[in-house]
């Protein structure tokens, strides 16, 4: 029913939220809380996909509402990674399905139930890459890196970059092998990054009303490698396969 698909919509938002902020709401420090760059950033998201999306497809429901209700369902569904599905969006327009696929790479908060690159991660480079173009206007220029007011070493920083890279080296190698299948660009591209960022559903082929099934068994292999590294972090999995790992010492 729609009351309880509010009800999951809700509670959706709420464990895709660093849990380091309900400790704060625990602990009486509300403006803390809310002061959190990342909350603010995951919210603020979730508030403009479900308005752009809404204005989008208003015409493929019987109201404002319905749309508005079933929007920010998936909205919430996708970039919380829980893998809700409750329509068809495969067949909305190219603009709500490519802000869909973006969300899938977002994700939701550090510290939470969500998959996902994650929301910290996505300002810690977006606040690295402005001080770096400040650095190239003003050579003499000396900037640091803050988060909620907190000064973020550059090992962070370089840890950050690292994971970005080996997630867009996973990405484009996944996408490249499961091409082999001779499926279209839109199937595999979502399929890579569904199951890489624990998403569940994809488009085209592998769309809320499909499955997986047309892979063949290679394919299949690559995506439960992305899975698996997208829920256990990147470089556990890649340590794993590395064969100074299983060298004899």
């Amino acid at each position: 029913s729609t009351y309880c698909q509010v009800i999951i919509t809700i509670f959706m938002i709420l464990f895709g939220i660093n849990f380091n902020a309900y400790f704060l709401i625990l602990i009486r420090k509300f403006r803390q809380a809310w002061e959190s760059e990342e909350v603010r950033a995951y919210l603020l998201i979730i508030a403009a996909a479900t308005l752009a999306i809404t204005f989008n497809v208003r015409g493929y429901f019987s109201s404002f509402a319905q749309a508005f209700q079933q929007t920010i369902f998936q909205v919430a569904s996708i970039i919380t990674t829980t893998g809700y599905a409750t329509t068809n969006f495969d067949l909305w327009p190219e603009f709500s399905r490519t802000i869909l696929v973006l969300l899938m790479f977002v994700g939701a908060c550090a510290g939470s139930t969500a998959g996902g690159l994650k929301m910290g991660r996505l300002l810690l480079i977006l606040k690295n890459l402005r001080r770096n173009i400040r650095r190239i206007l003003s050579p003499q220029r000396v900037e640091v890196v803050r988060m909620n007011g907190n000064r973020i070493g550059e090992d962070v920083l370089n840890n950050t970059n690292t994971y970005l890279a080996a997630y867009g080296v996973i990405l484009v190698g996944s996408f490249l092998l499961i091409s082999i299948d001779g499926l279209s660009m839109t199937t595999n591209v979502s399929a890579v990054a569904a199951c890489f960022n624990n998403i569940g559903p994809g488009f085209d082929v592998v769309g809320p009303t499909c499955n997986f099934s047309v892979y063949s068994w290679f394919s299949k292999l690559v995506l439960i490698f992305d899975m698996l590294a997208g829920r256990l972090e990147i470089f556990p999995m890649l340590v794993l396969f590395s064969r100074s790992t299983w060298r004899h010492k």
